[in-house]
């Protein structure tokens, strides 16, 4: 095991810059070979309004370019697209949100 990154502020603002870029499901959050939807493999994803934390209010599934998407599910192809829903629906914050170092470290 390593460090493979500084773990300083700096890091952390970076990833906000630009979240869209490193968001996943939940559910792919320990997969280590997660490489982002595409036209072959889309993920599909869904929202609830059920109460609790916002990451398990988001349901996604990987699925095969040529299955239909269910009701109320929204297909993805492309990272980006795909980062910046799960970045409205994680209420992710701006750096500019993030103006005081209490606000992660409390």
């Amino acid at each position: 095991m390593y460090q493979e990154n500084t773990l300083q502020m700096e890091w952390c603002l970076n990833c906000h810059r630009n979240p869209a870029a490193n968001l996943r499901p939940t559910s792919e959050i320990y997969n280590m070979a997660w490489a982002g939807p595409t036209s072959t493999k889309p993920v599909v994803c869904t929202s609830s309004t059920k109460g609790g934390p916002t990451a398990q209010n988001v349901s996604c599934e990987v699925t095969t370019e040529e299955a239909a998407v269910p009701a109320g599910y929204t297909r993805f192809t492309s990272q980006i697209e795909l980062g910046k829903y799960l970045t409205a629906q994680y209420h992710i914050r701006t750096p500019n949100e993030l103006a005081s170092c209490e606000t992660c470290h409390r």
